[in-house]
């Protein structure tokens, strides 16, 4: 049976003419399963990434728990347990990042997220790299529980307060009756 000679890795094949053994990827080819993301890394591009991309994965209990798992390894040591950002290199000198519910970051959208988390913002690094598609949403959707851990919206917050505020003014009413019959 007939058997090819095998070849020494990087050292070069005669049956091409230029002898090169490993090939380079034709110039402009992606890897199967990988879609680019196509938004430029500037402020256009981070306000454009906020009005344009959603999460695509459901806030589901497994999820969630990748979630948890991948910013346990990439975020906790500088965001924090929580996202309050006290990480263990806060506690070694490094400049603190804003806590997740703060003024500055309680409200941010998952798209905004994702383009933080892609090129990087401020001091915090690019994670392109060491993340996936799937994995910055699924971090993101863990994020979105820590900013808001009691898990009502915004909205609710509001309605929430406005509703205390309501019970307040007719204690304080209520109050003052009882003090005016005395």
């Amino acid at each position: 049976m007939y058997r090819t000679p095998a070849l020494e890795p990087y050292s070069g094949n005669t049956n091409y003419a230029d002898s090169m053994e490993a090939r380079l990827p034709a110039e402009g080819s992606i890897p199967r399963g990988h879609l680019p993301y196509g938004i430029p890394n500037s402020n256009e591009g981070y306000e454009m990434a906020g009005n344009l991309l959603k999460n695509p994965l459901a806030a589901s209990e497994a999820n969630l728990a990748d979630g948890k798992d991948i910013y346990t390894k990439f975020c906790q040591h500088c965001h924090g347990k929580t996202g309050m950002g006290d990480g263990p290199t806060v506690e070694a000198g490094h400049p603190p990042p804003p806590a997740y519910n703060s003024t500055s970051l309680a409200g941010l959208v998952e798209g905004k997220m994702f383009h933080s988390i892609t090129y990087g913002k401020n001091l915090m690094g690019p994670h392109a790299s060491q993340l996936n598609t799937e994995e910055r949403w699924k971090v993101i959707l863990y994020v979105q529980t820590l900013q808001n851990p009691d898990g009502k919206s915004d909205e609710a917050g509001e309605e929430v307060e406005a509703e205390e505020e309501m019970t307040e003014e007719v204690s304080e009413e209520v109050e003052q009756a009882e003090e005016a019959t005395n």
